[in-house]
Order: structure tokens, then sequence, then C-alpha cells
């Protein structure tokens, strides 16, 4: 791993910096630290044999930290598909043992980005079933490695610390669209998603931005942190334009290097919010991916220009995580899995996930081995007094929670709802998602590892896990 960024950052031409609204001085840092595979990998957009061709984008991970130490916080955004459990607490353990950071007080998130490499104990059967052994070693190397990434950002954004004023402002992400065609017919064919769109559908077009700029040269912003709710597969594909099996961070990548080549000492951060059903319009392509790359740096610039939004007056406060159990349908009859299991010489990628998983489920049941009842979730709270209240929340969470959340506990500032964070142990469905039926909440559960769907009390408890990170955080 390389480090390449500094950690105090960009000189910011226009009234931002000149314009001070006189908020409290916060310390703040921020960190970058290159996370590209050094060796070939397999990547998880690629259903071939054949491991990553060649580097497209370079991947970082992104920190950012928050408060003096004894109540700091701290953000890693990665340019990867997602947050394996382990590997996040295994990151957390190391900083509470050389920082003392608790582990409320830190959340990994990841830009979910197709064109990352496989990462150890997550999407164990997306490619039709396991990886072949020497493959598995190579994704268990580059976990290893990134793991190591995750912590020296973190640990130089903690270092790098100085008082900062911090802002809080909101744009729009115009590009993002629902991405089911319908919302009763079960969707099976997993690229066909990519390119639908439901214009009647919920979506969330919400962009917060935090901004902090140093007190001792206002002109010199620390961090650039936005958040959109969109899934980060601009590019898609598997064979788009000659683009095939290369190391890229989609649009997400893009727009984090595009806010930092307009600022080129900064240090920009992008988080995925309730994206699990949501996707850009168009896409298809390193142009289009571009494009809304660019749409999103100009949102983040123009908030700037204007000195959008408002002072924030406190580091955080109150951290709390929150954990629950989502609960599954029942088990299938063994007619059902012995059926299943059956489909593993099937060319269907689904059925041969699925047949995995139920020959695994029938080789337990014989051996006396109760099968899985329900999946974790859990949240994660950070408030800022009583000004704005981060949520971090395990999953590919579908937008129908972002409503939820805002409805319960007030919209931006007051909450600002981050995904893909933590842990990614599947799609996070609503109710009325799960009542519908589709991919999301149907055979995504067999690329993760889980062999039957959630039953719709799925939505009251990881809103109950959500509101209890509110309240035991002071709320």
């Amino acid at each position: 791993m390389k480090a390449t960024a500094s950690l105090c950052l960009a000189a910011l031409l226009g009234p931002f910096g000149a314009a001070r609204a006189n908020g409290p001085a916060i310390p703040v840092g921020a960190a970058r630290i290159d996370v590209t595979p050094a060796e070939p990998v397999h990547l998880i957009n690629e259903l071939g044999d054949d491991e990553s061709a060649s580097v497209a984008q370079r991947l970082f991970a992104r920190a950012l930290a928050i408060g003096d130490d004894d109540a700091a916080v701290v953000l890693v955004s990665f340019d990867g598909i997602g947050v394996p459990a382990a590997l996040a607490e295994r990151a957390a353990a190391r900083l509470k043992t050389s920082r003392g950071l608790e582990r409320e007080r830190f959340s990994l998130c990841a830009t979910h980005t197709h064109w990352a490499p496989h990462l150890t104990g997550l999407l164990p059967t997306i490619w039709r079933g396991p990886l072949p052994p020497e493959q598995q070693e190579h994704a268990d190397a580059y976990t290893r490695a990134l793991e190591d990434g995750i912590v020296a950002a973190a640990e130089r954004a903690l270092d790098a610390r100085e008082p900062c004023e911090v802002r809080l402002a909101e744009g729009r992400a115009d590009f993002t669209a629902n991405r089911r065609l319908t919302e009763t017919g079960r969707l099976t064919v997993d690229d066909a998603l990519m390119f639908t769109w439901n214009p009647d559908a919920p979506v969330d077009r919400r962009l917060p931005v935090l901004v902090a700029s140093s007190v001792s040269e206002p002109e010199k912003v620390t961090a650039i942190l936005f958040t959109v709710a969109c899934h980060n597969v601009a590019i898609t594909g598997r064979e788009i334009s000659g683009f095939k099996n290369r190391v890229h961070g989609d649009f997400a990548g893009l727009a984090t290097e595009a806010v930092e080549a307009r600022h080129p000492e900064a240090v920009a951060l992008c988080t995925i919010g309730c994206g699990g059903d949501q996707r850009p319009t168009p896409c298809g392509g390193l142009a289009v991916a571009r494009a809304h790359a660019e749409a999103l740096a100009d949102e983040v610039d123009a908030l700037l220009a204007k000195d959008a939004g408002k002072p924030l007056r406190s580091a955080v406060t109150k951290a709390h995580r929150a954990e629950t159990r989502l609960p599954l349908e029942p088990v299938p009859d063994r007619a059902t899995l012995e059926k299943w299991a059956g489909d593993l010489a099937s060319g269907s990628r689904g059925a041969v996930a699925r047949g995995f998983l139920a020959l695994a489920l029938l080789e337990r049941l014989d051996r006396g081995d109760a099968a899985e009842e329900s999946i974790p979730f859990g949240a994660t709270a950070w408030h800022f007094g009583d000004q704005c209240s981060m949520l971090f929340l395990d999953g590919e969470v579908t937008v129908d929670y972002a409503d939820l959340i805002r409805e319960k506990f007030g919209d931006y500032p007051r909450t600002w709802v981050t995904a893909y964070a933590n842990a990614i142990p599947c799609y996070i469905v609503s109710r009325r998602q799960v009542e519908a039926g589709g991919y999301e909440p149907g055979n995504s559960m067999f690329y993760y590892g889980h062999l039957r769907s959630f039953t719709p009390e799925v939505e009251d408890r990881a809103m109950g896990a959500v509101a209890a990170a509110f309240t035991a955080s002071g709320e």
C-alpha cells in the first residue's frame, strides 16, 4: 500500500473560504491510501476464469477523522464491492489498540464498485459458486492488504487533525433512478436491473455534503464528504466498449478523483446512501460514468462557491451501535432442497449458487445442525449535538429506509443516512419489497450465501435497530 495524499487539503477559490460563518473550531483530519491490487485478482464483475487484466483506475481508502482524542470518530470509505463484517471488526480492533478508538466511533464504508476484487467472506457464491482455491488465496491476500490500508488511512487522518470550521450543505444528484422496472414483477436477470428505470417508483436524489476548512488558513479545505444514494454501476455490463476485467472505481471513484483534481491538495470521500434499488440513468460505459462524476463534482463546487449550508456547532457528542437479527422465511422441504441441489450443473449463475447452498444445507441438516433462522443487521449513529445525526447502516439498503428514517427522525441535516457500512450481509429490503418480490429480496440472497428471503417483519426489526442506535446515543 502506498500513501498518496497530503493530509491537509486544497486551497479553494471563491467565497467559501472568505465568507466565514464563525463556526466553532472542530478538529478534523483526512487521508487517503492507495489500495489498488498489486497483483492480478478476481474481480466481482468477472464471471469467467480470468483474474484482473489491468488497472483502469486506481482504488483508494479515504479517511475522515473528526473530534478530539477522547471523542474522535473516524469514517473510512474505500473503493470496493462491500464491507465484510470480519474485515470491519479486525480494523476496528486494531484502531482500538493503536489509538483507543471505540468500536461505535469507527465506520467502514464501501463505494460498491463492481470493478473491484472479491473480498474474503463477502458474496461467497456470486462467481458460479466459490472461487477456485488459488484465486481465493489471491482474494484473501488482497483482503489482508486492504485491511492494512484502511487502518493506515484512519491513523493518518487522526494524526492530521487541525482546528477546522465544518459546514453542512445539501445538493442533488439528478442522475439517480429507481431500477425496478415494476413493483410487482419478479426480475431475475441480473444485468437487466442495470438498465431498467421506473419513474414512478421511489427515488432519493439528495446529496448531503460536509466541508471542513482550516481555521488558521481559511481558504484551505481539509475534507469534503458527500453521499449519493445510488448503485455505483454507471459503467455496468461485463464487456462495454472493450472495457473488460479491469480494476476501476466506477462513477464514485471518478467523482472523488474529479473533486480532488479541482482541489489538488484535497481528500474527497464519497459514500453510498440507501441506493440498493437505485441506479444511474443512463448507464453503460466509461463516458457515462465520467459524466455522472463531473455532475457530482459540479454540484459540490456549486455549494462551495455560494457558501451554502450551515456551520456545524459541535463534534460528535454521542455514538452508539445497535444490532439485531432479521428473520428469514421457513426452510424449504427436503424435496425442494434436493431439486435445487440438482441445479449445480445448470448454466444459470443464480441456479448454481442456489444449488451450492441447498447442498450445503442438506449436509448441515444431515449432521443434525439447525439452519440459520436470521441474519445480523446493525446501525451506528453519530450525533453532532442536536444538529445532525449520521447513520451508518449495514447492507445494501433500499430507498424505502431513507424515507422511513427521515419520516421518523427528521430530514437532512437532522439525519444523514449512509448504507454499505460496517457489514454487508445482503440487501436490506422493506416489507413492501418483500411482498412484491424481485431481485433484491429474492435471488440476490443466493450470492450472499443465504438460501431464503426475509419475512415481512424485516422492516420492523431493521427500524428497531435504527431507533435503538438513536435512543442509546442520547436522543
